[in-house]
């Protein structure tokens, strides 16, 4: 086998799930709508380019490593199905723990802006690198062109359309970030057939530096929250149901491919940057570069429209007049676009991320105490005091 056969098996995964997910079967299945927005959240091309940060840190350990992440993060979504449960009744109410939750949502704003500067530095250079444009002044060029050209169709009424747009994409950029991990997978199988799959020895030391730097990497795992905001459209269970299933499938993936790029880490000597994902793909097979920068327009950007309209409706709902709403948000984003780096971007979204998760499962706490559930109090005490730990000691790569 060569290295066609990889990128060729890609794309015809990548048709067949975009086709079987765009049959109105499943589109109009109420399962699937409410499992797609977690989903598409958790699974934008971020942790395709971030996940190699793991493997240069702590080596073989990286599989391992994305499981311990994966699972801290499973343990918040119980956090999320109990506010979910328990909170949400209590929402408009007089009671004092929605002052913790006005709190959390203002956390949460925080974190959704730069969550969008890190979804644009990524749009950007993703764009950027295969072209053989990328530079510092070409990728402020972009973010300026791409964030302000935002700023002016959100305040002239034009964002619903895109993010009408952007929902249409889903199951196509979920379908093009699942093909891209296929055919590192697919390499992999390729090298062992071939008796050339040896790892040999890793240079990497786990320190305590490392270990702040991988918690400096939750952001890659959050997204899952977004089954709270949708409770107009879907009832309880069903989104908390979703979440789980989203969860599953993403952190799954995320497994399975770093996992998979270990062996293109062992072959191709890099440090880690935003770019360094299509120096190793490119041995995955010569279109690996167009495949990744695929799936990285579509998710990315409907990343960044829905990040921006959801953020914005919590605003309105703040009595803030809609139109300003997106100067606000992405305003501060272009700010952040222009002074950070994707490492950076990540690390600072993963600490005011952990703050917000943090507030939630107080506020779960709370909750929870009245009831004396005294073992969910020392659960969510306990995952609180974790998201706590990233929030004060999580690290840029």
């Amino acid at each position: 086998m060569n290295q066609s056969v990889a990128v060729g098996i890609a794309l015809l995964v990548l048709a067949g799930l975009a086709w079987s997910l765009y049959r109105p079967k499943v589109q109009q299945s109420k399962r699937y709508q409410a499992t797609v927005v977690p989903l598409a959240n958790i699974m934008d091309v971020g942790f395709i380019v971030m996940s190699p940060a793991i493997i240069l840190l702590v080596g073989f350990a990286a599989p391992l490593v994305m499981v311990g992440i994966s699972l801290l993060a499973i343990a918040m979504g119980f956090v999320i199905a109990y506010n979910i449960r328990h909170y949400e009744p209590l929402r408009g109410t007089d009671d004092p723990v929605n002052r913790v939750a006005r709190l959390s949502r203002w956390a949460l704003t925080f974190a959704s802006i730069i969550n969008i500067a890190y979804y644009a530095l990524l749009f950007i250079t993703l764009i950027l690198w295969p072209l053989g444009a990328y530079g510092d002044t070409n990728l402020a060029i972009g973010g300026i062109i791409l964030l302000v050209g935002l700023i002016v169709v959100g305040m002239r009424g034009g964002m619903n359309r895109l993010n009408d747009l952007g929902n249409k994409t889903t199951a196509f950029n979920i379908s093009a970030v699942v093909a891209v991990v296929v055919a590192f997978v697919v390499f992999n199988i390729q090298e062992a057939m071939g008796g050339r799959w040896n790892l040999g020895q890793s240079d990497a030391v786990i320190d305590a530096n490392s270990v702040r730097q991988i918690i400096g990497l939750f952001a890659i795992v959050q997204g899952f929250e977004a089954s709270r905001y949708i409770g107009s459209r879907f009832a309880k269970e069903t989104r908390i149901s979703a979440m789980r299933v989203a969860q599953l499938i993403a952190y799954v993936v995320f497994v399975v491919f770093v996992a998979s790029v270990l062996l293109l880490y062992v072959d191709v000597k890099t440090d880690f940057s935003a770019q360094s994902i299509f120096l190793v793909s490119e041995e995955v097979g010569a279109f690996m570069p167009w495949l990744i920068l695929l799936a990285a327009v579509g998710s990315e950007g409907s990343a960044i429209i829905n990040a921006t309209m959801s953020r914005s409706d919590m605003l309105v709902n703040n009595k803030m007049p809609r139109k300003w709403t997106y100067l606000a948000l992405l305003g501060p984003a272009l700010v952040l676009f222009l002074l950070v780096d994707v490492s950076m971007a990540v690390a600072l979204a993963s600490r005011v991320f952990a703050a917000y998760y943090l507030l939630q499962a107080l506020i779960a706490g709370i909750i929870a105490r009245r009831s004396k559930n005294w073992p969910a109090v020392a659960g969510f005490a306990a995952i609180g005091t974790a998201m706590g730990i990233i929030a004060i000691f999580g690290l840029s790569t």
